[in-house]
């Protein structure tokens, strides 16, 4: 098969699926939101955080950042999406290596670029560099703006993933300590609107 057979059966036949992968599929939802929109707003999000960090003097690969952002959910074409609630202890090893498995399965068929796009998803996942890290942070902060908008909407049932998410955020100042001041106002802004939606 040639190049761009593979990436043209890559592009129509597995990538598209992010937008069928419905986020929070086991908790009732006013809303829905696929993978991809989410992927699109851990995108923009990681570009308007990361121009936030560079003013600040932070040094980091900006597209490494975007491109991590892009990929850092595609496993979910095979496993679908598992809230990050869920993720830890046991099952978040097996789902690990299952997850490995299928990035691999997934990339392996776009030959060296492939292996570039699994590298940048393992990255992510590693959370060990600045990139990962933000790229971290700004999925839990896409997380946290989901949860917003449906308990403004009504629905109770994402007020204690929004409150996890909260007490998640808090913990990037360790992680990323020049981002100190914007963690705790993100922290701050959804903290406070959970006490006054009570």
């Amino acid at each position: 098969m040639s190049k761009e057979r593979v990436l043209i059966t890559f592009i129509f036949e597995q990538h598209n699926r992010l937008s069928c992968i419905v986020r929070f599929n086991n908790t009732p939802r006013l809303a829905s939101e696929n993978v991809a929109e989410h992927s699109y707003y851990v995108a923009f999000l990681s570009m308007l955080i990361g121009d936030y960090l560079e003013e600040k003097g932070l040094e980091f690969d900006k597209l490494r950042l975007l491109r991590m952002a892009l990929v850092h959910d595609v496993e979910e074409i095979i496993s679908g999406d598992i809230i990050k609630v869920l993720k830890s202890g046991e099952f978040k090893k097996e789902l690990d290596n299952l997850n490995l498995k299928s990035m691999q399965s997934l990339t392996g068929v776009l030959g060296e670029k492939g292996k570039l796009y699994l590298d940048l998803w393992q990255e992510t996942k590693d959370k060990k560099t600045l990139e990962a890290k933000i790229v971290d942070l700004v999925d839990t902060v896409a997380l946290m703006v989901y949860c917003m908008k449906e308990v403004h909407l009504g629905n109770r049932f994402l007020r204690g993933t929004l409150a996890w998410g909260v007490e998640e955020i808090l913990k990037f100042s360790e992680r990323i300590p020049e981002a100190g001041k914007i963690i705790d106002e993100l922290g701050g802004y959804a903290l406070a609107y959970l006490q006054e939606d009570k």
